[in-house]
């Protein structure tokens, strides 16, 4: 009995593992051709890529830096609850500067919310 606890948590331990994140980006850029002289400033940007977790268990895939870069590229905006599709706020973007990524959420013990999150000040 005492061997099944542990592996429950480890388990438990190992869904909640930190991922790798990229810190301080200079400039990140979507488009071959982008030249930050000729591109209109749209301010600061914002990309999430999040999951639940239920119990540890993931509801979904495991939040990725790859799936937040491409919300703040197309500018989508997700929702808090589970499953329900992502708004687009605006056109593409070409090109990303000072982007800082950086892990969110919150940790409620029975349900966990994990995000990938993306900024920066976008240009088109």
């Amino acid at each position: 009995m005492k061997y099944i606890i542990y592996l429950i948590l480890a388990s438990q331990l190992m869904a909640c593992a930190s991922a790798s994140v990229a810190q301080k980006l200079n400039v990140v850029s979507f488009d071959e051709k982008a030249d930050p002289a000729n591109l209109q400033s749209i301010g600061n940007i914002e990309g999430k890529d999040c999951t639940w977790y239920v119990m540890g268990y993931g509801v979904g895939e495991d939040p990725t830096v790859r799936n937040a870069f491409m919300n703040a590229v197309n500018q989508k905006e997700g929702s808090l609850v589970p499953g329900q599709k992502a708004t687009t706020k605006g056109s593409p973007l070409k090109l990303v500067k000072h982007v800082a990524v950086e892990e969110g959420g919150f940790n409620a013990y029975v349900a966990t919310r994990r995000c990938m999150i993306v900024t920066g000040a976008g240009f088109q």
